[in-house]
């Protein structure tokens, strides 16, 4: 029936076009892309990563709304909601209202697939409220310490959130598909449009447990939660594009951990937060740390789609996952970087955590990132010097192991005396 609908509405276009109904309106085109942030992830990756893009508990937003396994949680976004309009000073009918006077805005965010009808306008509204005060009321829960309002054994809102949906709560509002406006919440906050400041973007970093760097998104309302976590606690400050005159190409592979190593390159932390922050001097490459556990590899997938798929963005984060993934081959190049202290290993095999870095860029289109051009440069000329890869042998070969040193200074000493009583030896002959 899709199809058929679909094949329908290209006829009738296709007519209308013929008879000069239709016609370009490039404003409206450039206003069109510019609302737009959340995106159905395109089929070839979902085929490469399996269920990395889809929700395992809740469902926020139209693309997985309806989805049986998701079903449970209804109930309890209609609770949240109940709970939202007893302590509000609003009655249902304010809060739909100031939604539908957004309601185009809304959904203009929605990258409609051709296999999925938008929602009518009551039941799109209707989702977005549910789904909205879903979200306020986890926030207010998860901030407040007294009394909530609800009961201490609620399995979502109770003073000990139940452990089906703390773990993965986090999970689902990571994923790129299910993901609602900023402006949904903020419209809720404010119903009447009064302008106060309601600290959206300040309000969902809360909620995902993280600490807040600084003024988010630069003041202004973010576009959702991924969004807002990326600018927050990933991109960090970015460092200045260094001018090169004869760069590497960025599709040059760069040598592995353990090659690096066996070339007199060190490894240490980065001092600044951010994945942006990776920087090579004097021999010594500084990443920022990280820690890899189960949800890593989703939660990339779902970071690196939203940067590739929205053009306002950079491509940072690609960029640090390309990085990674040439410093990382094998199991020995995580064993390096977790003595380093750069990876905090939370899956307990090496070898896990080696897969989720080969696996995350299938099906990734990478550019170069010009604040990693220079890192890049440098350290490839710097494994080609002869005198960096022999002083990194004589260093791994003789002074790693004191045992292995102590037998080489032996040795020196012993070569010495040689040398002084063979001197010696020839001085007294001729004296």
């Amino acid at each position: 029936m899709v199809g058929r609908r679909r094949e329908q509405s290209q006829t009738q276009w296709m007519l209308d076009l013929m008879n000069g109904k239709l016609s370009m309106n490039r404003e409206e085109e450039a206003e069109e892309w510019k609302q737009r942030c959340i995106y159905k992830v395109p089929r070839f990756l979902k085929e490469l990563h399996n269920e990395a893009f889809i929700p395992r508990v809740v469902s926020l937003g139209p693309f997985h709304h309806g989805s049986p396994h998701l079903q449970p949680m209804e109930q309890h976004k209609r609770r949240a909601l109940l709970h939202f309009l007893n302590r509000s000073e609003h009655p249902l009918k304010v809060y739909l209202d100031a939604l539908q006077a957004k309601e185009q805005a809304i959904r203009d965010c929605y990258e409609w697939p051709c296999d999925l009808a938008p929602p009518e306008s009551v039941e799109f509204l209707n989702m977005m409220l549910l789904d909205g005060c879903f979200l306020l009321e986890l926030h207010r829960v998860s901030q407040t310490d007294g009394e909530t309002g609800y009961a201490a054994e609620d399995p979502v809102f109770g003073s000990k959130l139940a452990l089906f949906f703390a773990h993965h709560h986090n999970h689902d509002l990571m994923m790129l598909e299910n993901q609602i406006p900023l402006m949904v919440l903020n419209t809720l906050l404010d119903p009447l449009g009064t302008g106060i400041r309601t600290r959206v973007n300040e309000l969902m970093l809360e909620l995902l447990g993280e600490e807040i760097q600084g003024e988010v998104s630069e003041g202004k309302m973010g576009l959702h939660a991924l969004q807002v976590y990326i600018m927050n606690s990933l991109i960090g400050n970015i460092p200045e594009i260094e001018e090169l005159s004869d760069p590497e190409p960025y599709f040059k592979k760069l040598p592995s951990a353990t090659a690096l190593h066996e070339a007199g390159v060190r490894f240490e932390i980065s001092s600044m937060s951010g994945l942006t922050n990776i920087t090579f001097d004097h021999g010594v490459l500084r990443l920022p740390w990280i820690a890899i556990h189960g949800s890593t590899e989703a939660f990339f997938l779902n970071v690196m789609a939203f940067e590739q798929l929205n053009v306002r963005n950079s491509n940072c984060v690609c960029s640090y996952i390309s990085f990674l993934d040439d410093l990382i081959d094998t199991t020995k190049d995580i064993e390096l970087l977790v003595s380093s202290g750069i990876i905090e290993n939370r899956m307990g095999s090496d070898e896990h955590v080696a897969d989720v870095f080969n696996k995350v860029t299938k099906g990734i289109v990478f550019s170069e990132n010009p604040h990693l051009m220079g890192v890049r440069t440098r350290l490839i000329r710097y494994c080609k010097k002869r005198r960096n890869r022999w002083g990194a042998y004589f260093i791994h070969t003789y002074l790693s192991d004191p045992w292995t040193l102590i037998s080489l200074l032996a040795a020196v000493f012993l070569l010495l005396l040689t040398v002084v009583q063979t001197l010696y030896t020839v001085l007294s002959y001729y004296n």
